[in-house]
């Protein structure tokens, strides 16, 4: 979310880097702002990291519901045979 204190100008980014990137680590991401539209977040990457993990999560968890029943069906095939069966099946 845009606020105040999470605001920075390209211009900002460029006189002072370090300082903009200690921002993102201390206090979360920071909108990078071109002519006053936003264009650009800086993050931590540890937070970056956590939020690509959540979102592999939570496609394996659509994944999964999609194909519920089908492995339930694969019960006691081999990996390469689940694999087969999964492409196999639509």
């Amino acid at each position: 979310m845009l606020t105040s204190q999470n605001i920075k100008s390209f211009t900002d980014l460029r006189f002072d880097p370090a300082g903009v990137s200690a921002l993102a680590s201390q206090s979360g991401p920071v909108y990078i702002l071109n002519r006053n539209r936003p264009v650009s977040i800086l993050m931590d990457v540890a937070l970056y990291e956590q939020m690509l993990e959540e979102l592999q999560d939570g496609r394996d968890s659509i994944w999964l519901a999609k194909n519920e029943n089908k492995l339930r069906k694969a019960k006691g095939k081999t990996s390469y045979e689940i694999s087969n069966f999964l492409s196999t099946q639509s």
